[in-house]
């Protein structure tokens, strides 16, 4: 296809879309419906912000119908042998021959979320799109606004992946600060020594995080005190880079201090005065947290009565917290 014929064809697809019928509640032609959205799945596999660790992260699951119900774990695990006792289930996992192990039950809520819309919308004059066409810097304005409006959404979903908050804002589904119970803390500064402790709670719950979410402030702090602590260096520098050092340091993991393990750190812009520990998965590889999608990243063109091109760039979403006593929030002193 020559450019005049695809030039031919995109203007008669767009007075398809903008054909209206006054008469009836009806679209005419039926094959614009709004509701036939064309799915962005895989240009979104190709726009993967930095600033959307979340979303980037946390497993994705189809979704069905009106709303999404789970059980939700809100008991430990394992069971107790000896003091503390509020680790386990204090329950014995020993048991004499010709009898019967000890049942334990963990604790579950029923919990249920409604799918929530989000989105944004974008029209383009249709003069200032034929215009576009083979324009150097911008050779199709539709498309570059489509996806600045995708990078909005996403944004918008990270930022209610953390604080979204049902039932202040109806049209919001509840997010990780709302979702969290069990577990937070308290810190003016994140530390080493704090992420510690709050590594040891977890412990206690069975869990062992692997993602820490901060504000850039708090990162910060947290890479400054681990610089060093008076005359001891408390980074590790690998042999090939003792040469030719750059100065500064961007804290990509920190260590568990109670297990070994490493986590993940993050920057986010939409913690505030908080943060996030999650524990992603089980030791067997249990999701604790996922997004359940009834409609993913899609394009919906509207019908308009005008001379322009509007579509909605949407979604329809919900967040999980199924291993709810497995991660902690916090709040700091400094955003």
């Amino acid at each position: 296809m020559n450019e005049i014929e695809q030039a031919l064809s995109e203007i008669k697809d767009m007075i398809a879309k903008s054909a209206e019928t006054t008469s009836t509640d009806t679209f005419s032609p039926a094959g614009r419906s709004i509701f036939s959205p064309e799915n962005l799945e895989e240009e979104i596999k190709y726009l993967v912000p930095t600033d959307t660790p979340l979303r980037n992260r946390l497993p994705r699951v189809k979704g069905m119908g009106q709303a999404t119900s789970w059980k939700k774990m809100t008991s430990k695990l394992h069971s107790r042998m000896q003091d503390p006792t509020d680790i386990g289930t204090n329950t014995t996992i020993a048991f004499a021959d010709a009898g019967a192990p000890s049942e334990t039950s963990q604790t579950y809520s029923i919990a249920t979320a409604t799918y929530k819309l989000l989105g944004r919308k974008l029209e383009v004059g249709g003069m200032a799109l034929a215009a576009s066409r083979g324009r150097d810097g911008q050779p199709d304005m539709q498309k570059s606004r489509e996806r600045a409006k995708m990078y909005e959404l996403l944004l918008g979903e990270e930022e209610m992946l953390i604080a979204g908050d049902s039932s202040l804002r109806t049209n919001e589904f509840s997010g990780l600060y709302k979702e969290i119970t069990t577990n937070s803390g308290t810190c003016t500064f994140v530390t080493a020594s704090g992420v510690g402790a709050w590594c040891r709670t977890l412990f206690g719950y069975g869990a062992e995080p692997t993602l820490l979410v901060a504000s850039a402030r708090q990162l910060q702090a947290l890479a400054d005190e681990l610089e060093k602590s008076g005359s001891i260096q408390r980074v590790v520098i690998a042999q090939s880079e003792l040469g030719g050092l750059t100065g500064g340091y961007a804290l990509a993991k920190i260590v568990n201090p109670v297990t070994g393990s490493l986590i993940e750190v993050k920057p986010s812009r939409f913690v505030g005065y908080g943060g996030l520990l999650l524990t992603e998965k089980s030791p067997a590889g249990e999701v604790w947290i996922e997004a359940e999608e009834l409609i993913p990243v899609s394009r919906v063109d509207v019908p308009s009565s005008n001379f322009s091109l509007i579509s909605f760039i949407i979604e329809a979403m919900a967040l999980k917290v199924i291993g709810e006593p497995f991660s902690l929030k916090f709040s700091t002193g400094a955003v």
